[in-house]
């Protein structure tokens, strides 16, 4: 029975009988009250309007419950972050989804030379005060910004986290599906200047790809996952950060592969950025790598924490700033992009290195972008098209110089570098001075009110943004990002692989026709314009020509019969299934003279699918095309104890009898092909020819009918069929053109 609904109730064997009834509109009217407790209360004599007490002297209000702003204890008291109940003036912060990009066009190269340069140091004892770093912004400005750094004085990280959740107009963003918000701000970046980094292309129209960038400091690498999750394979990687807890973790992506990314780590191996020799050693492989033109692109991310200091951040960063900027000096091609991180730009020596960097682009800019949180100094300098190595070589080395310096000086606490580029000469470039000034000035502004404001929640923990849902779809939409969560990958099988890319999975138990005399393959070869040829190291006895298939990082398998067989030591993109020869090449070292190495390297002929690209369908010239941007993009000089990979050399059948690139050792009988150099600190290579492999590649060859009509010729021990007949084949057919 509903004890509420009159009646007497038999609340316990002690206790008396209560007419529940008689309470219904009191308790009605106290509904905020447990009516459990209500009705014990009474049975020990309470009465509505009365205090407790024997006398009903106690307080008839209820007892206040003070909000506390931490946990660190009751009593304590925050200055200036006492509980309140104040409102916030949204009107004070009115975020944009779209942001404006004001350039900073540098219309010549500096022409000065490396004397002139070297007098502009000025060295003299670290300051460790930002009240009088005022020649680049309002005093006032500047007074407001340190000030309400305060803040972080004062507040846990706990506490911190809390408030800006709550107080960010764009927190709710997050990740995403990506590893950390790393790769939004990348995205963010890449929107708001026109997708000038992913769509690199449009200003390098000469490149066929891959397309190179490096990324500096930037672990985990978030700034890289946003690429690769954009542009796939066709986009090749470098890295350079600290090991340990900060190195890249791209293994962890739920999205990008990141088989065509190499990180190094500098002579050291500790991936020290601000390491000359590791500078060096960086820039030395990434130029090697890039067939010494250098990246396209460069972003940088650097950062530690500053705990405790937050108002000196950018006199502790220096180091940073000015290696970051060498190494894009270093390794950029001409017309490359660059973007780096840096925090305030309020001192002689931050606005002095972005002077010189200022003329060594054709443009740069400062920009807040929205995903960079707005009560944190961070902000990032984008420099568009490198004006190349040879216009810029002496800012390049005499910020060499001065990095040098700074690494000296790193362990001495009375003296540092305050000043690379003279006041007098900052301010006499006027445009440059006032953009400069503009740019502090406003980004200082806009973090004051943002720190403000963040105090303000911290106040008041009842205030939200009321903007944040709203502006995460604007933001996600305009940056060219899906709103999906983070999701595992599903397990993916080389029967899954086959399933999405094969219909006929007896294809490729297909072997090759082995002709055996020139009779024969005079019924074969009928229009020379139809054929290409590639020198094979197979031997009739030993079939090393099989399809592989990728399914995920090292998970690579090879078909032997009609089994897949793992193969170690080789990477592939994730859904790749491609047909290829494992080739032992012959290296001649560079040191030593006579000096023979061997390496193992997965020739490429042809492809059905690379990545989530599928090539069933085009015209082999079109599939041979990819199969090199690919090869290149996935294959690392520096990648340790990998099996490489380069596309066979394919050539056309009637060129043969021009140009055969074999030669024959006397001594064995044996043929020797030479082949493109892609080893560091090597002379030559090449390997054994064994058989040549004959495609058909006429127009209309998918890759089913050329892959079922290679024919086969061997060169060891057969009486009817030699190269010279070979030839001479070819030249009579070629006469008849």
């Amino acid at each position: 029975m509903d004890p509420l609904a009159g009646g007497e109730v038999n609340i316990g064997r002690e206790w008396p009988t209560i007419n529940a009834k008689d309470d219904e509109k009191e308790e009605e009217a106290s509904t905020f009250v447990d009516k459990k407790i209500l009705r014990m209360m009474k049975m020990m004599g309470y009465q509505s309007g009365f205090g407790l007490g024997k006398n009903k002297q106690g307080v008839t209000e209820p007892v206040a419950v003070e909000p506390h702003l931490s946990k660190r204890g009751l009593g304590l008291e925050i200055k200036n972050l006492d509980y309140s109940k104040e409102e916030w003036d949204y009107s004070l912060d009115k975020p944009t989804v779209v942001e404006k990009v004001s350039w900073l066009c540098s219309e010549k190269v500096l022409e000065l030379s490396e004397d002139e340069m070297v007098k502009w140091p000025r060295e003299g004892k670290p300051t460790n005060n930002m009240e009088e770093e005022f020649n680049f912004c309002d005093k006032q400005t500047l007074h407001d910004v340190l000030q309400g750094k305060n803040i972080f004085d004062v507040l846990d990280l706990k506490e911190l986290c809390q408030a800006r959740a709550r107080a960010n107009p764009f927190e709710t963003i997050r990740s995403v599906f990506f590893m950390n918000r790393a790769s939004l701000k990348m995205a963010n970046i890449d929107a708001a200047t026109d997708f000038m980094f992913t769509n690199i292309n449009h200003s390098h129209h000469e490149d066929s790809g891959p397309y190179y960038f490096a990324d500096v400091c930037a672990g985990p690498g978030g700034f890289t996952e946003y690429i690769l999750w954009r542009k796939k394979w066709m986009f090749k990687g470098f890295g350079l950060t600290l090991r340990g807890d900060n190195d890249f973790k791209l293994t962890e992506s739920l999205c990008a592969s990141p088989v065509t990314f190499l990180p190094l780590y500098g002579a050291s191996g500790d991936g020290n950025a601000c390491s000359p020799e590791n500078i060096s050693d960086f820039s030395e492989k990434v130029l090697f790598e890039t067939e010494n033109k250098g990246v396209h692109f460069m972003m940088a991310d650097g950062g530690f924490s500053v705990e405790g200091n937050e108002n000196i951040q950018e006199i502790l960063s220096k180091s940073l700033y000015i290696c970051q900027c060498l190494i894009a000096l270093e390794i950029l091609r001409k017309h490359g992009h660059f973007v780096t991180k840096v925090f305030d730009i309020f001192t002689c020596f931050s606005v002095g290195l972005l002077y010189l960097i200022y003329h060594c682009f054709e443009k740069v800019c400062i920009l807040k972008p929205n995903s960079s949180r707005p009560a944190n100094s961070e902000r990032y300098v984008i420099c568009c098209n490198y004006k190349g190595r040879e216009n810029v070589e002496s800012i390049r080395i005499y910020l060499k110089k001065i990095v040098q310096r700074l690494w000296e000086l790193k362990n001495d606490n009375n003296l540092d570098v305050i000043e690379i580029v003279p006041l007098s000469i900052l301010k006499s470039d006027h445009n440059f001075y006032s953009y400069v000034c503009d740019s502090n000035n406003r980004i200082a502004k806009n973090q004051t009110i943002s720190l403000q404001k963040l105090a303000a929640f911290c106040r008041n923990p009842l205030l939200t943004e009321y903007r944040q849902e709203e502006l995460r779809r604007q933001c996600l939409d305009y940056w060219k990002i899906p709103d999906k969560p983070k999701i595992p990958l599903p397990k993916y099988t080389t029967e899954n692989l086959l399933d999405e890319t094969v219909e006929n999975r007896e294809l490729l138990l297909v072997q090759p026709r082995e002709i055996y005399s020139i009779e024969q393959l005079q019924t074969v070869v009928d229009d020379l314009n139809d054929w290409h040829y590639a020198l094979m190291q197979c031997k009739r006895a030993t079939n090393i020509c099989n399809f592989y298939a990728g399914v995920g990082l090292s998970r690579v398998y090879r078909m032997q019969g009609n089994k897949w067989v793992r193969v170690k030591n080789l990477q592939l993109v994730r859904g790749t299934l491609l047909y290829g020869e494992l080739v032992k090449e012959k290296c001649y070292m560079e040191e030593s003279v006579g000096k023979v190495g061997y390496k193992y390297s997965l020739h490429v002929i042809d492809a059905l699918r690379l990545g989530d690209l599928y090539l069933t369908d085009l015209k082999f010239d079109e599939r041979i095309k990819l199969i090199k941007i690919y090869c290149k993009a996935i294959n690392y000089e520096f990648r340790t104890n990998s099996i490489r990979i380069r596309p066979k050399s394919i050539h056309d059948l009637q060129s043969l009898s021009l140009d055969l690139p074999l030669t024959k050792d006397q001594s064995s009988g044996t043929y020797f092909s030479p082949l493109p150099v892609l080893g560091y600190k090597v002379n030559n290579e090449g390997f054994e020819v064994n058989s040549l492999l004959l495609l058909k590649t006429g127009q209309h060859q998918s890759f089913h009918s050329t892959y079922v009509l290679r024919v086969q010729m061997f060169l060891e021990g057969d009486q009817h069929f030699s190269l010279d007949s070979l030839v001479e084949l070819i030249r009579q057919k070629r006469a008849l053109l």
